[in-house]
């Protein structure tokens, strides 16, 4: 979509640009997205935690490897309304998008905003080949009661009545899968998670390795088939998630963009004798939060059964605690029906904080 146009109800529907530089006129439109898109965030779960600056979107959505839409609307200046969605580049797979967010600010809701920018960014995407779409809703873990709606898999629920519950079955979307998002204090428990790690160490031929932001050059080919594999082997539910396609030269333009944004990534990956990379877990550190994000954890197939899952994610946690022991507590988002990843988590200690809903159109 291209242009503007005047909202039915309020304000002028516009894309909006990405910019590399922050706190120039030309950036006005991105740092407004940021702020909306942590005050949608902060009411919908109740924390910011999750939220990018305007400085990290636009180191970060300088990425030649994924596209990126955002759309807005704009009333006297101020942005009310807003959707966001991204998609892998190249190829021809016709890979879903991915629309991460429609927000409408509180005082405007009601006027059919919402459903205008999630129109834009639709039509954005079919424009550029992509026919069916996937939704992200987020939700709190006590929100509602009454009828309830269940994806395919797993044993969780959102209530049947919640707005965006609404406004997603209204648009012609499929609850699809529901991601159980929990949090871990870990403030002043390292000698904890020290102590833990022993007890699990095993002379089993896999040796656990971890790298500070950048993947050792040996590990480069290796760690990129691993997350190559992420989409394939990980529960998705009745959601046809896009494939991701790594390489090394992936792994290293993502690792360069995270140092520029200010983030840390503390990466463990169990390695096979002959150097393969049998699985791995992600913390990221973002600027100015008090907590980490657990990223993508995978144990591959053929190497499941060794305990590597538990082994690999209290070595970040003792990792975590070395390198940034101000960092009070580790959220982690995983799909409900994924058992042997939740007992691990619930054994550390982690405790439901919100529920992720994803949803699919065709």
């Amino acid at each position: 979509m291209s242009g503007t146009a005047p909202d039915r109800g309020a304000g002028v529907l516009r894309p909006i640009r990405p910019h590399d530089r922050i706190g120039v006129p030309e950036s006005a439109d991105l740092e407004a997205y940021a702020d909306f898109a942590r005050r949608i965030q902060l009411e919908t779960v109740g924390t910011d935690e999750f939220s990018y600056s305007a400085a990290e979107l636009a180191v970060l959505g300088a990425n030649p490897y994924l596209e990126r839409r955002r759309f807005g609307i704009f009333d006297g200046g101020r942005l009310v309304a807003a959707t966001a969605a991204w998609w892998e580049r190249g190829g021809n797979d016709g890979g879903a998008p991915m629309i991460t967010m429609v927000g409408v600010d509180p005082a405007h809701r009601r006027r059919g905003l919402g459903g205008r920018v999630l129109d834009a960014v639709e039509a954005s995407a079919r424009d550029a080949g992509r026919g069916s779409t996937i939704l992200i809703s987020e939700h709190r873990t006590d929100d509602g009661a009454g009828e309830r709606l269940r994806p395919p898999q797993g044993g969780a629920s959102l209530p049947a009545d919640a707005p965006s519950v609404r406004f997603a079955r209204s648009r012609g979307y499929e609850l699809g899968q529901l991601l159980v998002a929990s949090a871990l204090p870990v403030g002043g428990l390292g000698a904890r998670f020290r102590d833990l790690s022993r007890q699990v160490d095993r002379s089993d031929g896999y040796r656990i390795e971890l790298w500070r932001d950048r993947t050792p050059e040996e590990h480069l080919d290796a760690f990129a088939a691993a997350r190559s594999q992420m989409v394939a082997e990980a529960p998705s539910g009745a959601v046809d998630f896009p494939d991701e396609h790594w390489d090394a030269a992936r792994i290293i333009d993502e690792e360069a963009r995270a140092v520029q944004a200010g983030r840390r990534h503390l990466t463990v990956a169990a390695i096979t004798p002959d150097g393969e990379v049998a699985g791995f877990t992600i913390l990221t550190l973002a600027p100015g939060k008090r907590g980490a994000y657990q990223d993508d954890t995978l144990v591959l197939g053929p190497h499941r059964g060794h305990g590597l899952g538990m082994r690999m994610k209290l070595a970040n946690l003792v990792a975590l605690a070395d390198a940034a022991p101000e960092r009070t507590e580790v959220y982690t988002w995983n799909a409900d029906e994924n058992g042997p990843m939740l007992a691990i988590n619930r054994e550390l200690g982690f405790r439901p904080h919100s529920i992720q809903a994803t949803w699919q159109r065709g």
